[in-house]
């Protein structure tokens, strides 16, 4: 017998239910209350239970169930989000239309989970409901992002289920309970949608910001996949970096709120003005040091002293008859701005730093739509290129007269939105563009001819919001709405470039080498101890103790980059190993090594800042910078020699120092390895007498809850030690 696929569907505020696998559908159903969106959830094991989450107005307007296949539908309860700030009459804070989805146990008819800015379960229906998460770990619930999108169980499971949210996916593996346990599953899974990117001047350097949606402005320092910083939080805006003094940084939130940073992204701070979009649209003026900004209807803002104060004064422009959208600091005529409204029109704007400047409408031919970019060639303001990113029209033109006239330029390109554009810096005569599936790109802008072609590989069919370009060595980002930031070298000349996974270890343990070089087609690669590779991406062991240099040479030495000292191989040491040896950081200079995953890093010295200076032995200590305090979100490693422990039994380890940390976050802990470094463990989990003082049970701290540590202040060195850990009952070699 054949069983009906029953299928509901939603229309603007309507339901309709088709028995005959989407054939036919039948007419809208009555609804007790007034619906615009409306999310759908079926009981797999009851197919007479259906129930309904209901918008309208941009609030959640109720829940509805039917337990008789849509016959009649029932208002059911509405969960109150234990947030004061999101209202008990719509969990979702009038973002009903963003953030609402509805899921059923797919084993009980009864149990359903809701989501809007958090989380929540019935097990009756949606007659009642528990909160299950908080959008920042809030009022004693688990963290989970905010704004939910999607619930989605494992088919036939009721335990395992998948919750898609503006931070990613989170899972629970126990949904079948009370009070289900919520994981983060976003690691190397990355979906972060950014808006903006911009890029450090300095030729080769790996320095990125990004703004990405609900997810905070993010600090970008290696040019691979890696952990990022968010240096600013909420909805990460537009962001820029100073191409002559890059010591200056921005980021923004929504409507015109700022931040900057005048240390090079180490420290932030806010400054707020008024107008501007939800993702406001801005431009920095690096030669004259003002920023440009969309503000309100026939009108643009301007930041007149972003290095240094809080000066905005806004200009009217009654000829503009809209909204800016985009905006372009020429780089080739002082104080000229070009505008993109969003009618569709452009304006050359000069003097734009005064309060009555000079506005010429250069729109002639452009079509009615929203303007998302102008391109100006760098040394011609005549040579331009505006972008729309509507569908049914042309969305790029080109410009040879300055404005005076446009011509299409859209070719063969598919009819989708076009959202940035760039001149290739070294041929003007060709173009990139980020566009509603990923980078296209053109050998030559050549009118109604212009022949595009999809630049995806490595990267993918994905939205693209903006591009920026380095002048000083080519190199392109691209911010994606959806699967992060990417780099490309197409523009650059070939430039030998690399990196290691372990610039400090062991021997006998495998070193890989990267090649990130730039238009790279054949690799020459010599290790500093006699080994080559020709291989792009090359593994290698060292078998001796000491210092080596590291050369890459690519495309037959076309580019050569040999970093000196680059691998420190750390040596082994018998027991007991002495200040004599070596621990008093004289004898054996080699004999300690730093591993510097981020922020400050170890540095042997006489420290001149106080509280750090002073040694207790010789003329050396080691201590984290030399100079200042250490960064934010550092994480540093000093690591001593492979020691000899192959006497059955116990240690003692003992060594001076002294620190002063952010209490109750920030300190240090002692680690050893049995296997060369592969994997490390704390030695010593708890505080103990002259060993560790902070027990971290709470776990808001920088090592893992539960794992104690060093904290807080000791101003003079102080002698520590540890037997209890260092007694071993087999033959260990270790590395502490």
């Amino acid at each position: 017998m054949l069983i009906p696929v029953v299928i509901y569907s939603t229309l603007a505020g309507s339901i309709h239910k088709s028995t005959n696998a989407g054939v036919t559908f039948g007419a809208a159903q009555t609804l007790p209350i007034s619906a615009t969106r409306i999310e759908l959830a079926c009981a797999m094991s009851d197919v007479n239970y259906v129930y309904a989450l209901i918008e309208n107005g941009d609030v959640v307007n109720g829940i509805l169930r039917s337990i008789n296949g849509g016959t009649t539908w029932v208002a059911r309860t509405e969960p109150d989000d234990a947030d004061p700030g999101i209202p008990a009459s719509d969990f979702s804070r009038t973002q009903a239309w963003y953030d609402l989805t509805i899921a059923v146990d797919p084993n009980d008819r009864n149990g359903v989970f809701v989501g809007g800015v958090d989380l929540f379960k019935s097990t009756d229906g949606a007659g009642t409901w528990t909160q299950l998460s908080h959008w920042y770990g809030g009022f004693g619930f688990q963290y989970a992002h905010a704004d939910q999108h999607y619930i989605f169980f494992k088919p036939g499971s009721s335990s395992i289920v998948y919750f898609v949210n503006d931070g990613g996916i989170f899972q629970s593996t126990n949904a079948n309970v009370a009070a289900p346990t919520l994981t983060d599953k976003g690691t190397n899974y990355i979906t972060t949608q950014f808006y903006s990117c911009a890029i450090h001047p300095t030729a080769l350097t790996n320095y990125f910001l990004a703004g990405a949606q609900d997810n905070g402005s993010h600090q970008f320092t290696q040019g691979n996949v890696q952990n990022t910083t968010e240096v600013t939080g909420g909805d990460g805006a537009f962001c820029h970096i100073d191409q002559d003094e890059p010591q200056y940084q921005f980021t923004s939130y929504v409507y015109n709120d700022f931040y900057r940073s005048a240390d090079g992204g180490g420290t932030w701070t806010e400054f707020a003005t008024t107008g501007g979009d939800f993702i406001s649209p801005t431009d920095y003026d690096n030669v004259n040091d003002k920023m440009y900004m969309c503000d309100n209807l026939n009108t643009y803002q301007r930041w007149d002293n972003p290095q240094t104060g809080s000066t905005f004064a806004v200009v009217s422009v009654p000829s503009f008859g809209g909204f800016v959208t985009a905006l372009k600091v020429s780089p080739n005529t002082a104080n000229r701005v070009f505008f993109g409204i969003d009618n569709g029109d452009v304006f050359r704007v000069d003097n734009a730093h005064t309060a009555t400047p000079t506005v010429t409408n250069i729109s002639t031919g452009l079509p009615a739509g929203f303007v998302t970019c102008i391109e100006v060639q760098t040394g011609n303001d005549n040579h331009l290129l505006a972008t729309y990113s509507n569908y049914g029209l042309n969305s790029i033109w080109e410009s040879l007269d300055g404005g005076v006239s446009w011509t299409s330029v859209e070719g063969n390109l598919p009819d989708m939105p076009i959202r940035w554009a760039l001149f290739n810096p070294n041929n003007n005569d060709q173009g990139l563009i980020a566009t509603e599936l990923g980078v296209w790109s053109t050998d030559n802008l050549n009118g109604s001819s212009t022949n595009w072609g999809a630049s995806n590989s490595g990267l993918a069919n994905v939205r693209v919001d903006m591009l920026q370009v380095r002048q000083s060595d080519k190199i392109v980002i691209a911010a994606t709405h959806g699967r992060g930031l990417f780099l490309t070298d197409i523009f650059a000349p070939p430039t030998a470039l690399f990196t290691a996974d372990k610039l400090t270890t062991y021997k006998g343990v495998p070193i890989n080498f990267t090649s990130t070089s730039f238009n790279a087609t054949s690799w020459s690669w010599n290790f500093g101890d006699a080994g080559t590779s020709t291989a792009a991406n090359p593994s290698h062991t060292y078998t001796v103790p000491g210092k080596y240099n590291v050369t890459l040479t690519i495309n037959s030495g076309a580019s050569t980059l040999v970093k000196n000292l680059y691998i420190h191989i750390l040596p082994n040491r018998g027991t007991p190993y002495a200040l004599t040896d070596g621990g008093n950081f004289e004898v054996n200079p080699l004999d300690f090594g730093v591993d510097n995953l981020a922020g400050t890093p170890w540095e042997k010295g006489n420290s001149a800042v106080a509280g750090k200076n002073g040694v207790v032995s010789g003329s050396n200590a080691w201590v984290t910078g030399l100079t200042g305090n250490y960064a934010d979100n550092t994480d540093a490693s000093l690591m001593t020699p492979n020691y000899n422990f192959t006497a059955i039994g116990a240690y003692l380890m003992r060594f001076q120092s002294k620190r002063n940390t952010e209490s109750g976050y920030d300190g240090f802990r002692v680690e050893y390895t049995l296997d060369s470094c592969r994997n490390w463990l704390p030695l010593g989990t708890i505080t103990a007498a002259n060993w560790y003082n902070f027990a971290n049970t709470i776990g808001d701290a920088s090592f893992p809850v539960n794992e104690a540590f060093f904290d807080g202040s000791v101003a003079t060195y102080t002698q520590f030690s540890n037997t209890t850990e260092l007694t071993f009952t087999r033959k260990p070699k270790c590395c502490i």
